[in-house]
């Protein structure tokens, strides 16, 4: 799949690297991935969703094809079955930390964004730098409903935090904190277009400190997605990020450029981790 990505990463005030990422292009099934894992509490859970959930999600894939087309299951549904066979594997490990996650999934024109968490997946288009998925905070008036319901709370501690702890409200693994905490994905499925020529994968170490505008005029402002890559880490450190960075730039124009399409088309959002939820 001639889709060109840069991938530029760089550890903050904490003393390690707790984040993970992963470029996936499989040939044979026609699938590309691009992946961002933000570790909390260790390193393990964003390692193990890195190396898993799109396996799950290839697994799911081949077997869809093995069935008539009435039984097949669609792209968002399955990858919302890889994120939460992931988060199961993590709890069944016994790992005790967690992670968020944001992921792009492109096959036959079509893709998924999907996060949990406050990762972000960011595409570009003829008038805008477009955020595909949604920040999740816990005091995200949706967010805040669903915890509340549940018995949980959110108490302000510098920022809000579930449970007075983790300062986001989705998350795979952190088994002690459900279930006011849900691994449940949100994913929204499209249609690419000639429109789209880069897309960001970035975790909230840029997002902290650059507007989608700015981060996305950085990656078209570079002829190469390695540089796009670097451009931003060092862009987000100037302007002061004192947290891990993990960014991954797409330069889709190989891509996009050969399709039927101008514009880019959403065909649905499914979101299980609503009390409503929609799809």
């Amino acid at each position: 799949m001639e889709i060109r990505y840069g991938i530029a990463e760089s550890i903050g005030l904490r003393p390690r690297m707790e984040d993970s990422h992963t470029i996936w292009d499989v040939a044979e099934e026609g699938l590309f991935a691009a992946e961002v894992f933000d570790g909390h509490g260790g390193s393990l859970a964003a390692t193990v969703a890195a190396e898993g959930l799109t396996p799950h999600i290839l697994s799911l894939l081949r077997d869809s094809r093995r069935h008539e087309d009435a039984g097949r299951m669609t792209f968002r549904e399955m990858v919302r079955k890889g994120y939460l066979s992931t988060d199961t594997y993590i709890i069944g490990q016994g790992i005790e930390c967690g992670t968020a996650g944001a992921t792009l999934h492109i096959m036959d024109g079509r893709f998924c964004a999907a996060n949990v968490g406050d990762s972000r997946v960011v595409i570009d288009t003829d008038r805008e730098a477009v955020q595909l998925t949604v920040d999740h905070k816990p005091d995200l008036p949706t967010e805040l409903e669903r915890i509340e319901a549940m018995g949980g709370r959110v108490t302000f501690h510098g920022v809000p935090r579930l449970q007075g702890y983790l300062a986001m409200s989705r998350a795979l693994g952190d088994q002690e904190l459900r279930p006011f905490l849900t691994p449940e994905p949100r994913v929204v499925e499209g249609r690419l277009g000639r429109e789209n020529r880069f897309a960001l994968i970035a975790c909230d170490g840029v997002w902290d400190v650059l507007s989608l505008k700015e981060a996305m005029e950085i990656a078209r402002g570079k002829d190469d997605p390695q540089k796009a890559a670097d451009a931003i880490e060092r862009r987000a450190r100037d302007l002061g990020s004192t947290d891990n960075i993990t960014v991954i730039v797409l330069d889709l124009r190989a891509y996009t450029g050969g399709l039927d399409r101008q514009k880019m088309e959403i065909l649905g959002v499914l979101d299980k981790g609503l009390l409503t939820w929609e799809d």
